[in-house]
């Protein structure tokens, strides 16, 4: 499957995943956006790596007057955030959350498929603190494990439900 069109199919069925399995907390699921995006799009022939670090994005209120950097960073155990590279580019669905903790009432922002054969724009920062490669497992307690399989299954059953190319949001 052309590229692009992986990444549109998997962030659509992350994102419904997502808002299925956890539906309080979606938003603040990056891991498993992480392996769900990863997984997706290894399934469909990309070879993909999950990245952990810290991410922050440019937030403008929808005011237009307020703005500032927030995102995930600063963790105090393990990574802030967590988010897939793929065919040179930096995969997140991360951003398009931040609105609903934004301090303000922030504007929409978009989902993040960005070609990294050049420089980031001055509105996204990402620092990568680990690579773990297209191989990475999981290693943590068995009901996160288990969890995980779970909406891994999940991603998959969505993908082989899917009828033509989903809408993004």
């Amino acid at each position: 499957m052309q590229f692009e069109k992986a990444v549109a199919r998997s962030f659509s069925v992350v994102d419904r995943a997502l808002r299925r399995s956890f539906p309080t907390d979606y938003h603040k699921r990056c891991m498993y956006a992480a392996f769900g995006m990863r997984t997706l799009l290894s399934d469909y022939g990309h070879e993909a790596s999950i990245q952990g670090g810290d991410a922050v994005t440019f937030m403008v209120s929808r005011s237009g007057q307020q703005a500032g950097m927030q995102g995930f960073a600063n963790a105090a155990e393990g990574h802030a955030h967590y988010w897939v590279v793929a065919a040179g580019r930096l995969i997140d669905i991360g951003p398009h959350y931040l609105p609903q903790d934004s301090s303000f009432p922030a504007a929409a922002v978009p989902l993040i498929c960005w070609d990294l054969s050049g420089d980031l724009p001055p509105f996204l920062r990402y620092r990568v603190l680990e690579d773990f490669g297209p191989l990475t497992a999981l290693v943590t307690t068995e009901e996160i494990h288990e969890r995980m399989e779970t909406f891994i299954g999940q991603c998959r059953s969505k993908v082989r439900n899917l009828v033509g190319q989903p809408k993004l949001p």
